[in-house]
């Protein structure tokens, strides 16, 4: 009787096993860990098409993706620290700046890399030093633009009470350089396009990039945007944020290889007239890098911000722990 009943016994035991590794049938078993939906934000710049194309197409898992074009970066920062979006293309100081405040979030990926030019009117222009005792107007005072502009006009020889800066918008700008009002400008790609053809006399005098790598050498990059990623998110959802990055990094190649078809998204989506963005994809460098690959580029670039002003990387660089693990 004995044996009987440790026979039975086990034949409990197993029972409950089995009936414990079913349980993932169970329709009252929590679901799968993917989010119920993903919020992305982003500008209206070169960086943000390929996002266009993904809400188009939707995310490979299945998840349904929220796109919010927002109109200023305060308007971004604010909805990252109410934790109300998953994703955010930003300025990567300003990622540096958010993190250094302790706001919870990490360096996804880079995706811009250049966009900035000197525009002008003026024949006598041709390198920075020619804008001694000439007014230049940049967006507004402490941006990227600004800091990078100042630091440029510094390793040619300027210093700043060699030239008056003045502080707009950049659509503003754009709009009084096509209005001839002003005459030489720091500009962002697509605007540079939009004065170039509506301005005969407006042309491209120099490339922030193409300097950049003049003074930090012909292998450093200009990592200028890219994209942070909620660590709450992050860590809750980890296979969404590998298809998340995937579908990005596929997205953005799309974009570069069709930029007809992405031109025809941009047009819907941002009002922008299609052969405006297709021109100024000629001088757009997007390219997908992960943090871990742009990390040196990031900091290098940080290190010169931080040198000029550092406020505009929140004081400090960023620790290990600002860079996304892959």
């Amino acid at each position: 009787m004995r044996k009987i009943g440790v026979a039975i016994a086990v034949l409990v035991l197993l029972g409950l096993l089995a009936a414990g590794c079913a349980g993932g049938n169970d329709t009252n078993a929590p679901a799968s860990s993917k989010p119920e939906k993903i919020i992305v934000q982003a500008p209206m710049a070169p960086a943000t098409a390929p996002l266009f194309k993904m809400a188009q197409d939707g995310l490979p898992g299945g998840t349904p993706m929220e796109l919010i074009v927002y109109n200023n970066v305060e308007e971004a920062t604010t909805r990252i620290i109410k934790n109300e979006a998953h994703f955010s293309v930003l300025p990567v100081n300003v990622a540096s700046k958010l993190y250094n405040k302790e706001i919870d979030i990490a360096l996804a990926s880079v995706n811009t890399w250049g966009i900035l030019y000197l525009v002008s009117v003026e024949d006598t222009v041709e390198q920075w030093p020619d804008l001694k005792n000439k007014e230049l107007y940049v967006g507004a005072q402490g941006s990227t633009p600004d800091v990078l502009t100042r630091y440029l006009l510094s390793r040619s020889g300027l210093q700043l009470e060699d030239i008056k800066l003045t502080y707009l918008g950049s659509p503003e700008i754009a709009q009084m350089m096509i209005n001839g009002m002003v005459k030489n400008a720091v500009l962002p790609e697509p605007l540079v396009t939009q004065v170039i053809m509506n301005n005969r006399r407006a042309r491209v005098v120099r490339d922030f990039y193409a300097d950049w790598q003049q003074f930090e050498g012909q292998a450093a990059r200009l990592p200028q945007a890219g994209m942070i990623v909620s660590n709450s998110f992050a860590e809750a959802y980890p296979d969404s944020l590998d298809e998340f990055n995937r579908a990005y990094a596929a997205a953005m190649e799309w974009t570069l290889t069709n930029p007809d078809g992405a031109a025809q998204l941009v047009q819907a989506n941002l009002k922008m007239p299609a052969p405006v963005f297709i021109s100024s994809m000629e001088r757009t460098r997007l390219q997908f890098a992960g943090a871990a690959g742009a990390k040196n580029d990031v900091l290098i670039y940080l290190g010169r911000l931080l040198d000029v002003s550092p406020d505009m990387v929140g004081g400090k660089l960023p620790d290990e722990k600002f860079f996304l693990s892959e």
